[in-house]
């Protein structure tokens, strides 16, 4: 092969190798300010009155396991629904097989503390679940602009 078709076919197949994973999405801190509070680790989550706090969690559906809400904060959260444009990863389908990010969203309420937790799980097994999320949640007093 000549120098110049071998060199273009080496870059084509190094950006192919370098595209992004599925479903795998940008750091906590590159997400734009859209105004929804997102858990930082373990750390407890301070929110007020009317703010609307975003879980997302990894998943990959064509396992069979699937998070499900074992606690939902209520009545101190209630569960609603999300921003109208999604995130730019959550608008084209993943690949079969590839895990995927499944979003809940909790808009507070009222004050005081709650907490939400969701297990990774398949329905139909009687055993404990392989994956746990829990998060605490304070409301406070005064309402979000």
């Amino acid at each position: 092969m000549r120098p110049l078709p071998m060199f273009g076919l080496c870059l084509l197949l190094s950006a192919c190798a370098g595209a992004p994973v599925a479903g795998g999405g940008p750091p906590p801190d590159a997400l734009p300010d859209d105004g929804l509070v997102r858990p930082q680790g373990d750390a407890p989550v301070t929110m007020r009155v009317g703010q609307v706090l975003e879980i997302a969690l990894m998943a990959n559906a064509s396992t069979g396991y699937q998070w499900e809400i074992v606690s939902d904060g209520a009545p101190v959260l209630a569960r609603t629904t999300g921003p109208a444009t999604p995130p730019p990863m959550d608008t084209q389908p993943p690949m079969p097989g590839a895990p995927s990010i499944a979003r809940w969203w909790f808009r507070a309420e009222t004050p005081g503390e709650a907490t939400v937790r969701l297990e990774y799980r398949r329905p139909w097994e009687k055993v404990p679940p392989v994956e746990v999320a829990e998060y605490l949640v304070r409301v406070e007093q005064g309402t979000h602009p």
